[in-house]
C-alpha cells in the first residue's frame, strides 16, 4: 500500500484527471448511459462533487474531532433521486470538484501525525483509522475515474 504522502499526492491529482478525461466529451457523451441503470458521466461528476463536500471530508473531520464517531452510511440511491442538478454543466462540476478537493486537501494538511491513528466506525466498513479512510477515499476516486473512462469507451464504440 502507498504511504500517506503518496495517497495525499494522488488525491491531489484527481481534479486534473477528471479535466483530462472529459476534455473532449460533448453533451451526448456526458449524458450517455452504457446500461439503463448506470450513471452517466454528468451524474458521476455530481456524485464526486457531493461526496467530496458532504461525505468524504466530513468523515475525516469527525474522526479527528470526535472519539470513535459512528458514521452514518451514505444512501446513494436517495442521493441519486434527490440530488441538486442546478450545477450539472461540465465547467461547473469540474470547478466545484476542484474547489471541494482543495478544501479537503487543506484540512488534510492540518492533521498531526497522531490524528491519522484516530478511529471511526461505519457499519459498511467497521472500525477504521483516519489513515485507512484516506485509502478508501482514493479508492473511491479511482473507481469513478475508471467508470468515466469506461463510459467514454462505450460511447465511442456505439457511434
Amino acid at each position: 500500500m502507498a504511504d500517506r504522502d503518496e495517497l495525499i499526492a494522488q488525491l491531489g491529482q484527481t481534479a486534473g484527471a477528471l479535466r483530462e478525461l472529459t476534455a473532449t466529451a460533448d453533451e451526448a457523451a456526458l449524458g450517455f448511459r452504457a446500461a439503463p441503470d448506470d450513471w452517466n458521466i454528468r451524474e458521476i461528476l455530481a456524485h464526486l462533487v457531493d461526496d467530496e463536500a458532504f461525505i468524504m471530508r466530513n468523515r475525516l473531520e469527525r474522526i479527528v474531532k470526535e472519539e470513535r464517531p459512528h458514521l452514518a452510511p451514505h444512501d446513494e440511491q436517495h442521493w441519486y433521486a434527490h440530488r441538486n442538478t442546478a450545477r450539472d454543466g461540465l465547467t461547473e462540476q469540474l470547478g466545484d470538484f476542484s474547489t471541494q478537493r482543495a478544501a479537503s486537501l487543506g484540512v488534510i494538511s492540518l492533521l498531526r501525525a497522531d490524528d491519522w491513528q484516530r478511529t471511526g466506525f461505519q457499519p459498511e466498513y467497521g472500525e477504521f483509522t483516519a489513515e485507512a479512510w484516506l485509502g478508501r477515499w482514493l479508492d473511491h476516486d479511482k473507481v469513478h475515474l475508471a467508470q468515466i473512462a469506461a463510459n467514454l469507451v462505450a460511447f465511442n464504440r456505439q457511434g
